[in-house]
């Protein structure tokens, strides 16, 4: 999956595509497409996906806002990584 040949270590991560977050996403569909052939490539290339999804205001753990994208879907041998801490907003200038 990767072009860089000195660099075979590598991983894909599939970062907050959440259903909260996707909810007003520009281009949503092509997004969401993009990123579901993009983990379709690394698992036929065995490069490991790896899945990390927010909790918090507005994605409350187990809500329906919480739950990852319905197009995509993790494997159980895939590795997810829970995080409670967003991007701060930038103050405008």
């Amino acid at each position: 999956m990767t072009t860089l040949t000195d660099r075979p270590n590598t991983a894909l991560l599939v970062i907050d595509v959440q259903n909260g977050v996707m909810s007003g996403a520009y281009e949503r569909d092509a997004v969401v497409a993009n990123i579901k052939t993009l983990v379709a490539t690394a698992r036929a290339k065995e490069v490991p996906v790896i899945w990390v999804q927010h909790s918090g205001e507005g994605l409350e753990r187990d809500s329906e806002g919480w739950q990852y994208v319905p197009e995509l879907v993790r494997e159980e041998s895939e590795p997810l990584v829970h995080k409670e801490y967003g991007t701060p907003s930038r103050a405008p200038s």
